[in-house]
């Protein structure tokens, strides 16, 4: 017969001083579940025995084994054959375990931990049940098979279950072959990407290589990326990442890598121009052998209305970023180095930035430095709807030519205010404002100095809000709508900035501020909003913006119509978008820009077709195309067509296949030159995210490329 115990012993009779003890004990006892085939308590022993079947439950613990020792007064129980103790954070499976109830102490020998995506087996282990696990002469994988594809070995592994795993002097084992040696390793359970990376392939402008990212981590405020790759055309490289994160001091990001390159040997010369024929006729005292980058990010919120951003990049030529960081390149072709500290306030802020070109091979602008105020738009008086915004800044001015020594600089004092007033007539919203840009420059372009320029604008916005609701009932690409809302916003606005006093072509061309010139317009604009709602969700299905922009009495042109800009999105359902923009010349009767992005997203299918046009520059379509073949294979695609040379500037197609625990990625990418890299990438499936940076992903026609 069964039995089942609940023990939670409450003793009121006199008693001896030995007993009270005992009493003490009971009290501090917690309410422990036992049941089994065959349970018995031994009063004098304060006991229980269990076997068979044994379960012990307390709380969300619950602990299964053939025969277990309960010990009520230490709320410690001996474990033996099969054991399983489960909670919410994993299970562990042990020969025999020791554990205490009250402080969740555990002692276990042949055990086996699983806590997803972490599974890990040791001779012995203790530690603190949900809390805290080291293993003894054990391993860890993400592998969930008895025998595991992988393993990561070590004498001593420490499980902090649903948080992190951390190890020293570990072994990377494929089946039972060792294959790598780390002298640390650290993992976080919601950090997606692997301590180690390794790729392998071919190119054109490296041959063969092997590309290494080793993740070190000191603790959560400190750790960062040791690069070691090597080239068979470039010689070796090494690099290293350092991440740090303080709550005192904000966040910073180093990072730095160093190549002696052989194919930059003055002895390689006619190779170097055979691989990039543009290098050619290049000085050689730009094409030296030392390369390198220095990179440095900080980010610091100090108080809750001040913020520190500071980056600086230093290069040892224009080439570096292109040739061996390509796709950081792709982003950010000219990062500035700067520093700019903004204080806000309720109703403005002001910012002080220090921009300094760090690299000669660049044309900037620096700013030594500049401080700006700006007033945002605010009410002028609580009675009547006056608002005015501003900006002022005061900048010490120096225009830097690439691989020159010869600079413009200046000292300018700039200003631009406005006053508006809002109100409504009837169902029309009616806006106007007055304003005045007003800059003073230490000099101009002919060395005159204390230069004064003012140029007075006016406008107005004229505006209002129509809408209809439509309760029939359709369906578009198997998204039902019940409920369709449409709203209009007809938007004229008329814009004049006075000729300024001071011709733009007698002042140094310093950024945006200086680029002032007399402009009259009128710009119609047609807001339309379609807003569809169902019984599960409501979204904006439809939005459509054209404008139409009428300039007037334009020096040298007249007047005319001018620019014809349309926006589109479209969002039928939430696995088919379109997005769209376009800016039409009524003048010379052409397209100068054209966007179209459209993306579908099912279980087994993905679909990107994008393109991107700029009048006189480019015409480029990009596909991207993802297809699951099989349970275990997938198929990724990713191409760029250029219409003007009428060839692909990118072919990227990758196989994926499935190895339960792994993912193998086999790429080949095909450059406008012919170029091929083939590469070979494992990535495992709990940890995916690989820092190499050959696969491209869609990013949209908007985005450049």
């Amino acid at each position: 017969m069964r039995k089942l115990f609940i023990f939670f012993l409450i003793l009121s009779i006199a008693i001896t001083p030995l007993e009270v003890q005992k009493v003490f004990s009971q009290k501090n006892s917690i309410p422990v579940i036992v049941d089994g085939d065959q349970v018995s308590y031994l009063q004098k022993e304060d006991k229980v025995i269990a076997k068979g079947n044994v379960v012990l439950k307390y709380k969300e613990v619950t602990v299964n084994c053939d025969e277990a020792i309960y010990e009520v007064d230490k709320n410690i129980a001996s474990l033996r054959g099969n054991v399983k103790i489960t909670s919410e954070k994993g299970v562990v499976f042990a020969e025999s375990a020791l554990y205490n109830f009250a402080t969740k102490e555990i002692q276990i020998s042949t055990v086996r931990v699983e806590s997803p995506p972490i599974y890990g087996e040791a001779k012995s282990g203790k530690g603190i049940y949900q809390t805290q696990y080291t293993l003894e002469d054990g391993f860890i994988t993400t592998c969930n098979l008895k025998k595991p594809h992988y393993r990561l070995t070590a004498k001593r592994i420490t499980i902090y279950p649903g948080k992190r795993v951390v190890a020293k002097n570990v072994i990377l084992r494929i089946g039972n072959l060792p294959v790598f040696y780390l002298p640390y390793y650290s993992q976080y359970i919601k950090d997606r990407s692997f301590p180690l990376h390794v790729s392998l392939g071919k190119s054109k402008e490296w041959g063969y290589y092997i590309l290494t990212r080793w993740r070190y981590y000191l603790s959560e405020e400190n750790k960062g990326r040791i690069h070691l790759d090597w080239y068979q055309k470039r010689g070796e490289g090494i690099g290293v990442t350092y991440k740090s994160k303080s709550k005192n001091f904000g966040e910073s990001l180093f990072k730095f890598y160093s190549i002696q390159d052989k194919l930059y040997r003055e002895q390689e010369r006619n190779e170097l121009f055979d691989v990039y024929p543009e290098r050619e006729g290049t000085s050689f005292k730009y094409l030296e052998d030392d390369r390198y980058k220095t990179q440095f990010f900080y980010s610091w919120r100090p108080t809750s209305n001040l913020s520190i951003k500071s980056e600086f990049h230093k290069f040892s030529d224009k080439y570096f970023m292109k040739d061996f960081f390509y796709r950081e390149y792709e982003v950010q072709p000219h990062p500035l180095s700067y520093t700019l500290a903004d204080l806000a306030f309720h109703h403005s802020s002001l910012s002080l930035l220090i921009q300094k070109r760090a690299n000669h091979f660049y044309t900037e602008t620096e700013y030594l430095p500049k401080l700006e105020y700006n007033i945002f738009k605010q009410k002028v008086s609580p009675t009547y709807p006056f608002y005015i915004k501003s900006q002022i800044s005061l900048a010490n001015l120096s225009k830097k030519n690439a691989n020159s020594d010869q600079d413009d600089d200046a000292l300018r004092f700039h200003s631009h205010s406005v006053l508006s007033y809002e109100t409504k007539l009837a169902w029309l919203n009616i806006n106007p404002y007055l304003g005045c840009f007003t800059t003073y420059y230490s000099k101009n372009t002919f060395g005159k100095e204390d230069i004064l320029r003012n140029a007075p604008e006016a406008g107005v916005s004229l505006s209002t809000n129509l809408y209809k609701i439509f309760n029939r009932k359709f369906s578009l690409f198997g998204e039902k709508v019940s409920k369709l809302r449409h709203i209009i916003t007809p938007i004229l606005t008329y814009l004049y900035i006075h000729p300024p006093t001071v011709s733009k072509s007698h002042i140094f061309q310093f950024d945006s501020a200086d680029d002032l010139e007399r402009k009259e317009s009128v710009v119609f604009k047609l807001d339309n909003k379609f807003q569809a709602k169902n019984s599960s969700r409501q979204w904006d299905f439809l939005y459509f913006s054209p404008s139409l922009e009428y300039k007037i009495n334009e020096e040298g042109r007249g007047s005319y119509f001018d620019n014809v800009k349309m926006d589109l999105e479209f969002n039928p359902t939430q696995k088919l978008t379109l997005d769209a923009d376009s800016n039409y010349d009524c003048r010379d009767r052409a397209f100068k820009e054209a966007n179209v992005d459209l993306n579908f997203q099912d279980e087994k299918y993905a679909f990107s077709f994008g393109h991107r046009y700029a009048r006189k520059e480019s015409s480029q379509s990009t596909f991207s195309l993802t297809c699951q073949l099989t349970p275990k294979l997938q198929f990724k695609n990713y191409l760029r067509y250029e219409y003007k040379t009428g060839d692909f500037k990118e072919q990227q197609y990758v196989l994926r296949r499935d190895l339960h625990c792994w993912w193998m990625d086999l790429g080949v990418d095909v450059d406008d030159e012919s170029n091929v890299t083939v590469w070979l990438i494992f990535r495992i499936k709990a940890f995916p995210k690989v820092y190499i940076g050959f696969d491209h992903t869609y990013h949209g026609a908007k985005k450049s490329y």
